[in-house]
Formats: C-alpha cells, sequence, structure tokens
C-alpha cells in the first residue's frame, strides 16, 4: 500500500505541468490591452528608484539606454540626456539635500500587447532633507520605461504628504 501511495503521489507530481496563461492587465484608451511585465524589469525599477536616492550613479548608468529621457514632476520640458551625463544631473538634482530616504510602496510591471518595453510603475515616499535642516515630505509616482533590461524613459509626478 505504501508503494501505491508513493508512485501515485509521483505520478501526479510529474504529470502536472505548469501553464503561463496571459490574462489582460488593464486596458490602454486605443483599446488595446496591457499583460503583466517581467519580475526582472519590476525589480530594475525599483532598483532605481533606491539607487537614486543613494547617489548611487554608477547603477543608475549601468541601467540606462545610450540615452535616456525624464520628465520632471512639475511639468515643463522633459530632457533627454546622454549616459555619460547622467552622474551629473543627478548630483544636480541632489544638491539641495543633506540626503533623501525612500520608501517603495508598490511597483506593477506593465506591457501593452504589440509593444517591446515594459513600463514598471512605482508608488513610493520620499523624505528630503534640506541643506538648512528642514524637511520635505512627498508621495511620488514614476513611470519607468525598460526595453532589453536597460531604462529609457522616467516620468515623475509628485503631492506633498500631510
Amino acid at each position: 500500500m505504501k508503494k501505491f501511495i508513493l508512485f501515485f503521489s509521483l505520478g501526479l507530481l510529474f504529470s502536472c505541468e505548469t501553464t503561463l496563461v496571459e490574462t489582460s492587465a488593464g486596458y490602454h484608451m486605443d483599446g488595446s490591452s496591457y499583460i503583466l511585465g517581467s519580475d526582472e524589469d519590476n525589480q530594475i525599477a525599483m532598483d532605481l528608484v533606491l539607487a537614486y536616492a543613494d547617489k548611487n550613479t554608477d547603477y543608475m548608468t549601468e541601467m540606462m539606454a545610450d540615452s535616456v529621457t525624464y520628465s520632471p514632476p512639475t511639468g515643463g520640458l522633459s530632457m533627454t540626456m546622454n549616459n555619460d551625463q547622467i552622474a551629473d544631473v543627478i548630483m544636480q538634482l541632489h544638491s539641495p539635500y543633506d540626503s533623501i530616504k525612500r520608501t517603495i510602496w508598490n511597483s506593477v510591471p506593465l506591457i501593452r500587447k504589440g509593444t517591446d518595453y515594459t513600463r514598471v510603475t512605482v508608488a513610493f515616499s520620499e523624505n528630503r532633507f534640506l541643506k538648512d535642516g528642514t524637511q520635505e515630505n512627498l508621495r511620488i509616482v514614476d513611470r519607468i520605461f525598460i526595453r532589453d533590461g536597460k531604462i529609457f524613459r522616467v516620468n515623475q509626478w509628485d503631492a506633498e504628504m500631510e
């Protein structure tokens, strides 16, 4: 009887197949749909968010495409920079602060059917400690676009936190 249970259990184990089902993860205004993106792209985006706060320009440069476009949260013009400009731009953006602390709340990688890139939406809080001793607390949403493991666009929105 023990042998029967063992062989039956092994048979069930080896007869099960894992099937990936592509389900809709939302819709675009043009009628196309989204599917969930990869965990790898999701991790790249989360690591980028934290690397910015840590001023880890080496990681950021490594994960960026040859050029990247950044759309700032306050509107205005997007800026496109070459990979060799990233460190200078990051340090300039950090210039008013002693430090920045970010806490990620959630992130969702989506691929619009028919495209070759993932857009990861990362929501997080940011505590900015300014050089004059004051502090700013924000809630931020970054939409990070990734193709072939490299970030090529970042759109950002923010609002003050209570």
